[in-house]
């Protein structure tokens, strides 16, 4: 092989490439929204998530190869709503790739398109606990508003590879149809008004969507640890609610619960992912959703 034709060789892969045969390479801040990016960018996205299943996405270690990722990225897909704000920043920052950085084209924040539940319109202190001013976070966890998202990466998606804009307008009405018909399913397994106490409101969205009373939260103020005297309250109404379920994500411990569980009858609980591959055969979303109606179908 002649020097000349090594160089045209090599110059013929790049663009290939750069033409729509390689993988658009895509960073996300939980494995939820990786999740939503493989549904609608299929075999022509290379997806990877900084946080993993099992852990909190609100504390993320900002390690020197997630910076190193971050510079060979062609998008970074991120929640917002300050989940990410301890650390994600520092990757973009230390990244020096300007086009993942925020407002650019490589960058997309999930939390700029969702009409947000939990927005606090007076001023917050630290005194409040881990608080979110534009709205709750976890939006991800209500279906209906993944499909508006995935519609949204669709379109971020064609933008950065415009030559495989119909597979991606392919995916994400299959993708569409499926989760459509699934609510509607979902929907019938779930008795509207069922009562629970939750830990952290992490569920808020998927309690919205589907008709369920979240009538305590274990968490005096987000972030801050129970005290006796309020973990008195809860049981207190508990009992007076006849609540059947607590519900624990997987990345807190389960230990109050169980304890507010032993004063009131009937009362079990139920340790939850809320992360895709937070638990073993939770692969997808679609998944993730799945176990989570099978948590809170059945009685009241």
């Amino acid at each position: 092989m002649t020097k000349l034709f090594r160089i045209f060789f090599v110059f013929s892969l790049l663009a290939l490439s750069f033409n729509g045969f390689g993988k658009v390479r895509v960073l996300t801040t939980t494995t939820n929204l990786k999740s939503l990016v493989e549904y609608v960018g299929g075999q022509f996205v290379d997806v990877e998530s900084f946080s993993k299943g099992t852990q909190d996405p609100h504390y993320v270690e900002a390690k020197p190869s997630y910076t190193l990722k971050a510079s060979r990225a062609d998008l970074v897909v991120s929640i917002g709503l300050d989940l990410e704000a301890g650390w994600l920043p520092l990757i973009l920052r230390g990244a020096r790739n300007p086009s993942v950085l925020m407002g650019k084209k490589g960058n997309f924040v999930a939390g700029e398109f969702i009409d947000t539940l939990g927005k606090i319109t007076t001023p917050v202190s630290r005194a409040d606990g881990d608080v979110h001013p534009e709205g709750n976070p976890h939006f991800l966890l209500d279906p209906v508003s993944a499909l508006s998202i995935a519609k949204k990466l669709k379109d971020k998606l064609i933008q950065l590879d415009e030559g495989n804009a119909s597979e991606y307008e392919s995916n994400f009405k299959t993708f569409s149809d499926m989760l459509n018909l699934k609510i509607k399913e979902w929907k019938k397994r779930i008795s509207v008004g069922t009562k629970v106490i939750s830990y952290h409101k992490t569920l808020t969205y998927f309690y919205h969507r589907f008709g369920i009373s979240n009538i305590a939260l274990l968490e005096p103020k987000p972030g801050v640890p129970p005290s006796a005297s309020h973990i008195l309250g809860v049981i207190k109404t508990a009992n007076k609610e006849k609540v059947s379920r607590v519900i624990v994500e997987n990345y807190f411990d389960p230990t109050v619960a169980k304890r507010v569980a032993k004063d009131v009858k009937g009362l079990s609980v139920k340790v939850i992912p809320v992360s895709v591959e937070g638990e073993p055969k939770v692969l997808t979303l679609v998944d993730l959703y799945e176990r989570l109606v099978s948590a809170f179908e059945g009685s009241k």
